[in-house]
């Protein structure tokens, strides 16, 4: 008699439209299976951040039998029992179970995730399914069997759950130990926990644990992934650290294999840092749709190429990463529109307001004992103090000198701090100013901002900084060289005031205007920036005369009046470098305050090879393979262009690999 499957019921944080979604990539959702002792609520906070990040992605969860309102599968569905209890046969069955209902929904493949005991499912799908998985994540878990006194342990809390009706064993899960994250030892960690273990019953825990002492050993079965792998690993996680699971990666040697590891979290990184597992999950996703795109695609892409010539690396996807490009900030133009000296002087002072210093296109980085010409792996962060601290120390000054910047939301904490930048050039303008010569606080104030902090050149702080930080650090500089340029009123020459927190100008010469005093905001330039290959998928680099000895780029140039994006591709590539292009599509884009530009990114293909420079701009070009454009790298033959800019992520993106 053929077993039935165990009831799995499967759970939507969102479900993109099969109809839509035509692409085989897109179609591939991903399916989150639980940790022990709780359900699929432990993955609640990280599936909604992954839906944010990855809006066209299918997102499920599931509930293990026991679980949640699931039912205890009955002695025949579990299968055979070993004589300490342990069941030997029924991971393998959940494995199947899992699969049928992801099956049920329409779907052929997922990427499967498994936090903890579902780590333990997700590696016996692999080794029962492979052709159902196009990708795997394994986080805070092990392949290793239970054996001696692990396994009996197991079985021990079991025994008592079921046999005094109690949750007590498991309760222990829910509360912090010393060397836990702070996050565990929160007060919101110990509730939620204890209310999802409450949730459960005493005959779902028992069931769960002798399903987990009964699962065999899948070390065997990591050796043979060859699909895309996420290994995500809780610094201070007393069962699956770091130490545990690197060798578990490293075992993987067929696969493409991220490891991750979230400092500063225990055992439930889903819920302890949301924010982080989703990145690493969106990484997983990306890579599985182009490993997929390039399976399922390949016959198309191969009779396009032949078609217009292009070889498939250069049909890409938009740009993942950028420096500057990544920030989750909320501008919170509804607060800054209503801001007048009054309000800006009291939000300075605010208790959750925190003041980031910038000066001209530099920003302020707290100090860390290295230089800061120097790059290194280690993570920086800006220099900020408290908005009660600046506005006690500058108490008697105006708040042009500062600009309102928006507010960021810890994903972990859940609390709102808003930014402001405080311009340090402004503030010596002031200083200078016939009343504050003599005031001693607002130097000594100056001379140790300058003093005490790394002033580091924007370019080379995004490199430093968290996405967060490197997107308020855009928007102070930005705002900070702006203000340096236009202090006239462009229509009369009358002298101008900040308005809307340093986000606009007002000309203070009454006008006859129906409209009031003329007011400025900030302007962006809009460029293009172009990488062009040809038919055998050589890229074309190129060295500006204005540029240092050795740089080779891709080519760019302002957008002018008058033309769209595309229209100025052909026109700047035809005049710098005297070849036509065909086939543009976007890459992605990039602010860039100096000057005030909006870098929009884009691909092309050479329909001739032949140059004619503009030797007034463009000194020399040449075409590389890859071959010949790491040799002339290696040789110092070629130097790459800064790591914070967008045109290095497209040579990067086009090489295969990061080079700096």
């Amino acid at each position: 008699m053929a077993i039935k499957y165990f009831d799995i019921p499967v759970y939507y944080y969102h479900r993109e439209s099969l109809a839509v979604s035509t692409q085989s990539s897109s179609r591939i959702p991903i399916v989150l299976i639980h940790a022990f002792p709780v359900d699929h609520h432990v993955w609640d906070r990280a599936a909604q951040e992954l839906v944010r990040q990855v809006p066209d992605l299918t997102v499920m969860a599931i509930d293990m039998p026991g679980a949640g309102v699931n039912p205890v599968p009955t002695k025949e569905q579990t299968g055979a029992a070993a004589e300490d209890g342990a069941y030997k046969q029924a991971m393998d069955r959940l494995a199947s179970s899992i699969v049928h209902a992801v099956q049920s929904q329409g779907f052929e493949q997922a990427i499967y995730v498994g936090i903890s005991m579902g780590g333990y499912a997700a590696l016996a799908i692999e080794r029962l399914y492979p052709e159902s998985v196009a990708g795997i994540a394994l986080c805070d878990t092990k392949a290793d069997a239970d054996r001696g006194a692990a396994r009996a342990n197991r079985l021990q809390v079991a025994q008592t759950a079921e046999s005094k009706s109690t949750l007590e064993p498991v309760l222990h899960f829910a509360h912090p130990q010393e060397n836990d994250s702070d996050f565990k030892k929160s007060a919101e960690f110990i509730d939620t926990f204890v209310g999802w273990i409450n949730s459960q019953t005493p005959s779902g825990i028992a069931w769960r644990q002798r399903m987990a002492a009964g699962r065999r050993d899948e070390n065997d079965t990591a050796t043979q992934i060859t699909v895309p792998v996420a290994v995500i690993s809780g610094e201070l996680d007393g069962s699956s650290n770091p130490e545990v699971m690197r060798p578990l990666a490293e075992k993987m040697a067929h696969a493409d294999v991220v490891f991750t590891q979230i400092d500063d979290a225990g055992h439930f990184t889903s819920f302890e840092k949301p924010v982080e597992v989703a990145t690493a999950l969106k990484d997983l996703v990306l890579r599985v749709r182009q490993t997929t795109e390039l399976e399922s695609e390949s016959e198309e892409l191969l009779q396009r190429a032949e078609e217009s010539h292009i070889r498939p690396l250069n049909i890409q996807q938009t740009l993942e990463n950028v420096p500057l490009t990544g920030g989750r900030v909320d501008w919170r133009v509804d607060v800054r529109e209503n801001l007048d000296e009054y309000k800006m002087r009291a939000l300075i002072g605010d208790e959750h307001t925190q003041v980031m210093m910038v000066q001209g296109a530099q920003v302020a980085l707290a100090k860390n004992g290295t230089s800061p010409s120097v790059i290194t792996a280690h993570k920086r962060r800006i220099a900020s103090l408290s908005g009660t601290y600046v506005a006690h120390a500058l108490h008697a000054q105006t708040a042009k000198a500062f600009y309102y910047l928006g507010e960021v939301c810890d994903a972990s904490t859940h609390r709102t701090t808003t930014y402001v930048a405080l311009d340090i050039d402004a503030l010596v303008d002031e200083a200078s100013q016939e009343e504050h010569k003599e005031n001693n606080e607002l130097h000594e104030f100056i001379r140790r901002a300058r003093a005490q902090f790394d002033w580091v050149p924007l370019r080379q702080a995004a490199l430093y900084v968290t996405p967060n930080e490197s997107q308020i650090s855009v928007m102070a500089t930005s705002l900070a060289q702006w203000h340096a340029t236009h202090t006239h009123c462009s229509r009369c020459g009358a002298v101008v005031e900040s308005i809307h927190g340093g986000w606009a100008l007002r000309c203070t010469r009454t006008h006859d205007d129906a409209f009031g005093p003329y007011i400025t905001f900030p302007k962006i330039e809009p460029s293009m920036i172009v990488r062009i290959t040809d038919k055998d998928d050589r890229i074309l680099l190129q060295h500006n005369a204005q540029w240092d000895d050795g740089v080779y780029s891709v080519c760019s140039g302002f957008v002018e009046v008058g033309e769209n994006i595309e229209h100025s591709i052909h026109r700047e590539v035809k005049e710098e470098l005297g070849i036509d292009v065909a086939h543009i599509e976007y890459l992605g884009s990039q602010p860039w305050p100096v000057p005030a530009s909006l870098m929009v990114a884009y691909s092309a293909t050479a329909v001739n090879d032949a140059f004619s420079l503009d030797t007034r701009e463009v000194q020399d070009a040449r075409w590389f393979s890859r071959d010949e454009f790491m040799n002339a790298v290696a040789l110092g033959k070629v130097q790459l262009p800064g790591a914070s800019s967008i045109a290095l992520s497209m040579i990067e993106q086009w090489y295969g690999a990061k080079l700096q």
